[in-house]
Order: structure tokens, then C-alpha cells, then sequence
């Protein structure tokens, strides 16, 4: 089928399409398209004008038609196929700046494939960048904070001061970033608070945008590692970490055990003030399986709102229980109880948390793990998949769904799409991937704008290609915004250019520990 490309959306190239513009001999004056381009990359001020004519580059480079030499005519993906070495050893030290520059685009980003036979120094090649690999994961955490603060972090005891993706810039310090070894022997790094979780080595790629093998070859510079005398290996075994580890998505697939609700002590229809000053009802709680923890509860679930998490096939997999108190009003409470006078709020938290009694928002069922599932997703498998809404909290999604009118609503626990979620997503809509539209709504804060980015990148990947940016004006997120402001924010919700290629699919089973690709 055919795929019309991009338009751009800026000044005298408004509305054309990126490839004609980029190939244009004469578009201003004496200026070529691609000249044109180059030079309002370099000398504009607006950063989406930036990003759009980057996201030409990346996206269409292959494209560009050469005007000299001997392979005039052909484009620099005719020229790859014939003679890549005119490409990397001609084309990319031409004289003129804007053809250096999308020739270097084009190799960075449509590197060479490799060929299945091998010859000895393809072998020894692969051999060695699996040791670095293997030496990199064999080393102590101590070593691999060294390598997390070349990166310019603070970490201490495996945890970060702050998250490495800046969701929680105002909070504790070394409170929620960690890095750990998994269940795989290799490093990762997480934060609990937003869920980002990445292996170790692809996180220093993401930090620093380098390939995976320029990854390897900077951690081994810092840490000292060398490799010799490498034995050869058989390369199909092991080629895949390095040429493919980058055009693949990978989504966990987990079945969570029922749970049981014994010992939480629900008392039908009795909730706390918090929860109707929200604008919700009794007939609202029971809808979507809300209850509430009180004085009968014999659980750490007690004084807490409890949300009910169904699995797709409808199992009861978890309950997600959020304090009935704010922040202000837990630290408030435990001040006048101790007895805590004439010092300042600063120490009197303190104080308090000495006594283990830090404020936790949220408290999850134990075992339970919300990065596999998304709040609301099974009412989902029935319904109308024209559009669907991602919010962050459960209160959020209660407000979509029994008050905005948007049924097709799920919260994801926090402000980034997970591996689990991802998989739920792709299960839900495999088919229309391309068609359905999805609507991220944006919470007013910098750990929300971080998290869409992530979103965003991660939905295209996964195949997703309408996926729309709701912004709410005058409201924080959907729990608190009225309809009125809701709609308005659908209304005017914007279109995300597509900036990131589909890439190959695996889901890790992890009950099974067998990876494989479904597409």
C-alpha cells in the first residue's frame, strides 16, 4: 500500500512534501532544497522547526537524489545497494556541508545489513563485543555506579538521588531511581515512581546516543575492561544482541495469581469524606469496584481507597489502595500525635519518618505488579475500538469514564506506558493498530510532559500511528478537570507526527523464560 510522506509545516516549505523539498535543484534564489533546509536548521530559533527538518532527515535521507558524479541520478539508497563504500568513503567528506550531513544521517541511521556467511574477522568481531558485554555484566555494582556518575548522576547504595528521567525532580532525595541486577544477570535501571525501566547498557545508549557497540566500547573505557586472545564463536548465536538489539521492542507478558480481598473488611457504602468531595457516589464506587479500608480493615490497606484490578480475561489480579489523606494532612496527623511542638515542618517530618511513618500515596496488594496491567483495560475487550484514552491514576479514570463520558479510559499507575502495559495494549488492538486513535492526556506537571514523550515513542514503536496530545487548561489532571475542560482538550487535542519507526516485536514470557517474536 502506498505510504504518502510528511509535509512540512513551517514557513515557505508549509504543506509540501519533505522528499520533493528535499530534492528541489532550485527552491530561494540560488539555493537547493536541501541547502535551504540545512541552513534554516542551523539558523532557526524554533526548536519544531529543528525537530521537523531533523525528522525529515532521519526519516527520508535514503531519498536524496545525488546531482554529480558517477552515480548522478540515483538516489543515496540506489547508491548503498550498488557501492556503500562511495558513500562512506567519498560522499561523506564532500565539500559541501548539507550533502556531508545527509549522507552521515542516512549511514547513522540505515547501517549496512550483514550478510548471513561470515568470514574470520566478522567472527572475531562479534566474539569480542559478546565478551565486553559479558565482562560489563560480570562486574561489581560498585563498578557500574562509577560508570552511572561518568554519566553525570549522583547514586549511592544502587540509588539514584533522583530519577535519571527527571519524574521526580521535587521529591525526596534517593527515594525511587534504583540500579540492580535482574533475573537475567545484567544490570537494569528503574524508578518506581514513574516505572521507566531499562537494561543498563541500552540506558547508557539512550543517555549518551550511542549505538549499543559504542555503548560497550564507552563503559569499557571507563571501567578499565579488555578483551584478548577472543575464541571464535559461532556468530549466528550471538549477532543478534548487536545488529537487531535496536530494532526491537520487547513486551512482558506476565500471568498474575488471583488475589483474594479476606481481611480487608469493605463496608458496603461507607467511604471517607475525601472521596465524595471528588464529585463520586456511592452508585459511582460500586460501578467500577471501589471500597474503602476502614476500621475493620486487618491489612496495611487500612484508611485507604481501594481500587479493584481486573486482568483482560476478567481475574481479580490486584487492589491498589490510595491514602485517604493528602500529604499535608498524614504529616499533620502524626505531628499533633506525637507530641511534636515548636520546631519547624522540616523537622517534624523528619521526626515522623523516623518513627516509620513516611506518607505512602499509594499501597499495592503484595505480589501484585501494576506494570502488567493497565486500570480499566478489561472493560475494554468489548468495546467500540475507535479511540481509546490513556490518563495516570484510577481517580482519573473514574472521572473519564462515570463523568466526561469517555468509556474507552484506562490509567496506567503512573506517568509511563510499561512493558506489561504495552502488551496488554497490543493484545487489545492488534489488528487496528494503524486505525485506532489514541488519546494521551497530559497531566499540568514535568513528570507528565517527560512521561508522553516516553509514550509517544514508545505507542510508535509498538505500531500505533494516531496517537493525539490532550492538554487540560486549568486543571492538573483528569481527576480534577471539569467535562467542560475535558472536551475542550479533546476538541483541540493534536496529532502527533510520527517520529519513530515500527520495530520488530518480542514478548518475554516470564512464565515460561522464553522470548520470541511476534512480528
Amino acid at each position: 500500500m502506498y505510504m504518502e510522506n510528511k509535509t512540512f509545516t513551517f514557513g515557505k516549505v508549509k504543506g509540501m512534501d519533505m522528499v520533493k523539498v528535499m530534492n528541489m535543484e532550485t527552491i530561494h534564489a540560488s539555493f537547493t532544497g536541501l541547502q535551504y533546509l540545512w541552513g534554516q536548521y542551523k539558523r532557526s530559533t524554533n526548536d519544531a522547526v529543528k525537530e521537523e527538518i531533523a525528522e525529515c532527515f532521519k526519516t527520508y535521507a535514503g531519498d536524496y537524489i545525488v546531482r554529480f558524479g558517477k552515480y548522478k541520478g540515483l538516489t543515496l539508497k540506489q547508491i548503498n545497494e550498488l557501492n556503500r563504500s562511495y558513500l562512506e568513503n567519498y560522499l561523506i567528506h564532500n565539500d559541501n556541508e548539507e550533502i556531508r550531513i545527509v549522507v552521515k544521517t542516512y549511514l547513522k541511521y540505515h547501517p549496512e545489513k550483514m550478510k548471513t556467511d561470515y568470514n574470520d574477522y566478522q567472527q572475531q568481531t562479534y566474539a569480542y563485543y559478546d565478551e565486553l558485554k559479558q565482562k560489563i555484566n560480570d562486574s561489581s555494582q560498585l563498578n557500574i555506579e562509577h560508570v552511572i556518575r561518568a554519566l553525570g548522576y549522583a547514586i549511592e547504595n544502587g540509588k539514584f538521588e533522583h530519577c535519571p528521567w527527571g519524574c521526580d525532580m521535587h521529591s525526596k532525595r534517593y527515594q525511587h531511581a534504583i540500579l540492580k541486577k535482574g533475573n537475567d544477570n545484567s544490570y537494569f535501571v528503574g524508578c518506581f515512581k514513574c516505572r521507566k525501566r531499562e537494561n543498563f547498557i541500552k540506558f547508557v545508549c539512550e543517555k549518551k546516543n550511542y549505538s549499543f557497540t559504542e555503548a560497550l566500547e564507552w563503559i569499557s573505557g571507563v571501567l578499565g575492561i579488555t578483551v584478548s586472545n577472543v575464541e571464535h564463536k559461532n556468530v549466528a548465536e550471538i549477532k543478534k544482541e548487536f545488529v537487531n538489539v535496536e530494532e526491537e521492542i520487547v513486551l512482558e507478558k506476565r500471568i498474575l495469581p488471583e488475589v483474594s480481598l479476606e481481611g480487608f473488611g469493605f463496608n458496603k457504602g461507607v467511604y471517607p469524606p475525601a472521596f465524595f468531595k471528588r464529585g463520586f457516589t456511592v452508585k459511582d464506587a460500586e460501578e467500577m469496584e471501589v471500597y474503602f479500608a476502614g476500621r475493620d480493615c486487618a491489612n496495611g490497606f487500612r484508611n485507604r481507597i481501594c481500587f479493584l484490578v481486573r486482568d483482560l480475561n476478567d481475574r481479580l489480579v490486584g487492589v491498589v489502595g490510595r491514602n485517604k489523606y493528602s500529604e499535608e494532612e498524614h504529616y499533620d496527623y502524626w505531628a499533633k500525635r506525637l507530641g511534636l511542638k515548636d520546631i519547624s515542618r522540616e523537622e517534624k517530618i523528619k521526626e515522623i519518618e523516623n518513627q516509620n511513618c513516611i506518607y505512602k500515596k499509594y499501597y499495592n496488594f503484595e505480589g501484585f505488579k501494576s506494570g502488567c496491567t493497565l486500570y480499566n483495560a478489561n472493560r475494554l475487550i468489548n468495546s467500540s475500538k475507535e479511540e481509546v484514552f490513556i490518563v495516570e491514576g484510577p481517580f482519573d479514570v473514574m472521572k473519564m469514564v462515570l463523568k466526561h463520558g469517555y468509556k474507552n479510559t484506562v490509567g496506567m499507575f503512573g506517568h509511563s506506558l510499561s512493558k506489561g502495559q504495552l502488551y496488554q495494549l497490543y493484545q487489545l488492538y492488534e489488528n487496528v493498530r494503524e486505525e485506532i486513535k489514541i488519546y494521551l492526556l497530559v497531566d499540568n506537571d514535568e513528570a507528565g510532559l517527560k512521561g508522553f514523550e516516553n509514550n509517544v515513542k514508545s505507542l510508535q514503536e509498538l505500531g500505533f500511528r494516531n496517537i493525539y496530545k490532550m492538554i487540560l487548561e486549568g486543571a492538573k489532571d483528569a481527576g480534577e478537570a471539569t467535562k467542560e475542560q475535558v472536551d475542550k482538550a479533546y476538541k483541540t487535542a493534536q496529532l502527533q507526527t510520527i517520529r519513530y519507526n515500527k520495530k520488530k516485536i518480542v514478548v518475554k514470557d516470564y512464565d515460561t523464560g522464553l522470548k520470541s517474536a511476534v512480528e
